[in-house]
């Protein structure tokens, strides 16, 4: 039986999770635009990515508290690729193309899994945040007397939540009903987003992390 400390770790992941920033907005580009194969397999990048950054939480490192020249570079490297991305949305918005069928993908896009699980895993990895985030949840919410097997419990636990609730997401958008709802409105939600993401890169690049 697990402890109340997996509760709470748990309760505060998903708050995480629930919170839309730019990999959500990268998840539902990806199902409705390119559809669903390219979906999941951004969802999957997204999920490797945090699994990364909870394994290096686990394995007790904090090379990024103690290296600010790599968490410096890694913030740049992050408002660079939201930038790039906003930049996307934001041309893709200007030349509207016939959304896919549900769960197949768009002519003439990038291939599907491999182009979605790239696009990503680079969104979740780069920003540096994600690894303060792990790092600081494991440190304040789990005990020292915790053991190494109950820990790895908890990190699979986070690393199969993020990937069940961003496919969860992926094969909701990428419904025949819901394509047919938001198809009309799709450029104004990509020129929508892409600003977003070019707000959060420029709030990232003059962010203290």
């Amino acid at each position: 039986m697990f402890p109340s400390e997996f509760f709470l770790l748990a309760g505060a992941h998903l708050l995480a999770l629930a919170s839309p920033g730019p990999d959500f907005l990268l998840l539902v580009r990806s199902a409705l635009r390119h559809g669903r194969r390219h979906g999941i397999g951004a969802a999957a990048g997204i999920a490797l990515a945090n699994g990364m950054y909870i394994a290096l939480a686990l394995g007790g490192f904090s090379l990024l508290q103690q290296s600010p020249a790599l968490l410096t570079a890694m913030k740049w490297l992050a408002s660079i690729y939201l930038a790039w991305l906003g930049w996307l949305f934001m041309q893709s918005s200007l030349k509207p193309a016939p959304l896919p069928a549900a769960g197949h993908q768009q002519a003439g896009a990038p291939a599907g899994f491999a182009a979605g699980l790239g696009a990503g895993f680079l969104s979740a990895a780069l920003n540096p945040k994600n690894g303060v985030f792990y790092l600081g949840l494991f440190t304040l919410m789990v005990g020292a007397q915790t053991g190494a097997g109950r820990k790895l419990a908890y990190g699979l636990w986070m690393f199969f939540a993020v990937f069940a609730w961003d496919a969860a997401l992926v094969l909701a958008m990428s419904q025949r009903r819901v394509i047919a709802l938001l198809g009309r409105g799709l450029p104004m939600v990509e020129r929508g987003a892409g600003l977003l993401l070019m707000l959060a890169a420029a709030a990232l690049a003059l962010a203290r992390v």
